[in-house]
């Protein structure tokens, strides 16, 4: 079988038609003002639904971060693909990889995979564990750049969610239910959904000092309030629920 990641061809194939020095005046914001974070859900920020906050709580990562992912439909994930259209996919995968990168937010990856005729196909997302840097005046310098990525309670219950991004758009992570196994070994499992916002198209290159959920304007932003207030598990704003999952060990993709 085959394997390649067909959003990179085009990525190269983008930055040769934009050519360099292509503005990115459009993205920057003029306010440098840091937007103190935002506390939803019940008013605290809990560690998560095992009680577990570090990668050093003793626990050990039982199960897999690698689950089956079911389409809404196949019109929707082509509508998600965009780039080609497609003919039979199957062996659809959602794999999860995320650590504390500090007060509870959570960086890695997330990865969606699918095989069709013949070939693997991945889309990788990310959100990094540093900080947004300070610069040409823009805003939310200093905040993590995962700060948006937690566990919140609502009516007493669990949620988690987190924006993701590659080139071509972003993703928001959403857990909306927690089982625990009652083991004491870490083996707690996860459900929940995805969504999906694709970039418009530009041949303006996106801001290298922010990612999508930090920016405020044009074709790069993917904010989402329910994301940032954390008033409600599930994202408006113009994304589209992709897919479901169910499965997915707690400890092995939310570490």
């Amino acid at each position: 079988m085959k394997t390649f990641n067909s959003k990179l061809i085009l990525t190269m194939a983008a930055f040769a038609l934009m050519g360099v020095g292509c503005g990115q005046s459009n993205q920057f914001q003029t306010n440098s003002v840091v937007q103190p974070p935002l506390i939803g859900g019940d008013g605290i920020i809990p560690d998560s639904p095992d009680g577990s906050g570090s990668n050093s709580n003793g626990s050990t990562s039982t199960g897999s971060n690698t689950v089956t992912f079911t389409p809404v439909s196949i019109a929707e994930f082509n509508s998600y693909v965009a780039m080609h259209p497609l003919n039979n996919p199957t062996n659809f995968k959602l794999t999860v990889d995320l650590n504390n990168a500090g007060n509870g937010r959570y960086a890695g990856t997330v990865k969606i995979s699918y095989v069709d005729t013949g070939y693997q196909y991945e889309g990788k997302f990310e959100a990094g564990s540093g900080t947004n840097v300070d610069a040409y005046k823009l805003k939310d310098a200093g905040l993590m750049e995962a700060e948006f990525n937690r566990w919140f309670i609502i009516n007493g219950k669990y949620y988690f969610s987190a924006f993701f991004q590659d080139a071509y758009g972003a993703v928001v992570l959403v857990v909306d239910n927690y089982v625990n196994q009652g083991d004491a070994q870490g083996s707690g499992t996860l459900s929940g959904s995805v969504y999906y916002k694709n970039f418009a198209q530009s041949y303006v290159q996106q801001s290298p000092y922010r990612k999508c959920w930090y920016i405020y304007d044009g074709p790069y932003n993917c904010r989402a309030s329910a994301v940032i207030n954390k008033n409600t598990p599930y994202p408006g704003d113009g994304y589209r629920k992709l897919g479901t999952f169910s499965g997915l060990s707690k400890a092995a993709a939310i570490k």
